[in-house]
């Protein structure tokens, strides 16, 4: 083997584990998502009405968001002191059991209240594993070469939307069945199926190495920070809340794919298969967006194509709620796509901004605090606050729309207050503040 293939082989590992990891691991975390819209209200919370359960279902999915960021401050620091390998095993497995254990819950029938207080523990375990999921990936991917970061970044990145295709695609496949056999038994067994992802996640990262970058860290003289949180506080604050403010638009998939699937549903009145085959579609386009546009900002930086993203969300919001809610399929499927592949502008490349925008001692710890807080206050309770705010409209999606435009903008300006972090692109006078070194 040459010594540029065994590089390249070298590179592709950890890129390839991070990735598939992440997959199997989201596929977990989407699957409650996609059950919260059509089986949770009924299943978990007794006899109330379709809208109120519906609400209920999303404040359960917006728990699991909350304690993503005490996941991400915790296993960050655990990550910048003993290694991101440890840190993204007991992940998996976190997120794994807890959505097996799902699947094997008892409902609001047979236990009563106990179905709704064990659904919650269960979501809070998941959500604790999620928290350092994705700054996990994106450590090892940033951290295995110094070249093309944005498309060995996005590749993780893209890995989420294979998850989301994956998890509702079963999902609709099931849904096939029986209205009758779908709640007894057909919700479940996407959840059981977990079992086999657990298994191949955790033999793909028992083998993944650790990075070269940490190991290095390691290896230094100086001592390893006590706290990376407190230093990732004192000595980088700026740098944390604008990668916060980046992440508002990068949790607007939660608008056009989590509430877009229930709105057009509940409110349109579209068939649940046709409504989730939308968002397959779209996880498929957007997958392969990611990892172009990760891609594309090697070339012309970060900063602009998280810009460009997030403008064109703004100028697009409103045309998506007129198309979906023209009752036309085809319609519906366009706007959910072309939604979703600029949303992807935004995420896709956050993976390699981030990575280069935090020192290695800090770097776990930066990503996936400012992903996770932001993922807390913005991306956990958008379906719920939609919701909310179409009931307050009489049924319009005008103010879900109006919400929409206030946080792409946030992220705009975010990034445009940021550094440019892409060595290749940046000013000669900012490359001393973007760590080039991962």
């Amino acid at each position: 083997m040459s010594e540029d293939a065994a590089a390249a082989r070298k590179r592709w590992v950890p890129v390839s584990a991070s990735a598939m990891g992440t997959v199997i691991e989201w596929y977990d975390f989407f699957l409650y998502s996609s059950a919260a819209v059509l089986v949770f209200n009924t299943q978990f919370f007794g006899d109330v009405s379709p809208v109120v359960g519906t609400m209920i279902a999303f404040a359960t999915y917006a728990i699991g968001f909350l304690v993503r960021p005490l996941g991400g401050i915790v296993f960050g620091n655990l990550g910048d002191r003993i290694g991101r390998k440890p840190v993204l095993l007991a992940t998996v497995l976190m997120m794994g059991l807890s959505t097996i254990a799902i699947g094997l819950l008892p409902n609001f029938a047979a236990i009563g209240y106990w179905a709704p207080a064990l659904l919650i523990l269960l979501r809070v375990v998941q959500g604790f594993g999620a928290g350092a999921e994705y700054g996990g990936a994106v450590v090892v991917a940033g951290e295995s070469g110094r070249t093309r970061r944005g498309f060995f970044t996005s590749i993780p990145a893209a890995g989420v939307d294979v998850a989301m295709m994956l998890a509702t695609g079963v999902f609709a496949l099931f849904a096939l069945l029986p209205r009758e056999a779908f709640d007894a038994w057909g919700w479940r067994v996407p959840f059981l199926l977990s079992v086999v992802g657990v298994a191949v996640a955790f033999w793909i990262r028992v083998r993944m190495p650790e990075t070269d970058e940490f190991r290095e860290i390691a290896t230094e003289a100086r001592e390893a920070p006590r706290s990376p949180f407190r230093e990732l506080w004192s000595d980088h604050r700026r740098k944390l809340l604008l990668a916060a403010g980046v992440n508002f638009g990068g949790s607007l998939t939660y608008v056009f794919q989590t509430f877009a699937l229930s709105y057009s549903i509940n409110n349109l009145g579209y068939p649940a298969v046709v409504s989730l085959l939308g968002v397959v579609v779209s996880g498929l386009v957007g997958a392969a967006a990611t990892v172009a546009w990760g891609a594309l900002s090697d070339r012309v930086g970060r900063r602009p194509v998280i810009i460009g993203g997030a403008l064109f969300l703004i100028a697009f919001v409103y045309p998506f709620f007129a198309l979906i809610e023209m009752g036309n399929i085809a319609l519906l499927y366009i706007a959910v796509v072309v939604a979703h592949v600029a949303d992807r502008a935004i995420f896709g490349v956050q993976a390699s901004y981030y990575a280069e925008l935090f020192p290695p001692r800090v770097r776990f710890s930066g990503i996936a605090t400012a992903r996770e807080v932001t993922g807390a206050v913005v991306g956990g309770p958008l379906p719920l606050v939609a919701t909310a705010l179409v009931v307050a409209a009489g049924g319009s999606a005008w103010l879900v729309a109006l919400l929409v435009v206030v946080l792409a903008g946030v992220s705009a300006l975010s990034a445009w207050l940021s550094p440019e972090t892409n060595p290749d692109v940046a000013p000669k006078s900012r490359h001393a503040s973007v760590p080039t070194s991962a």
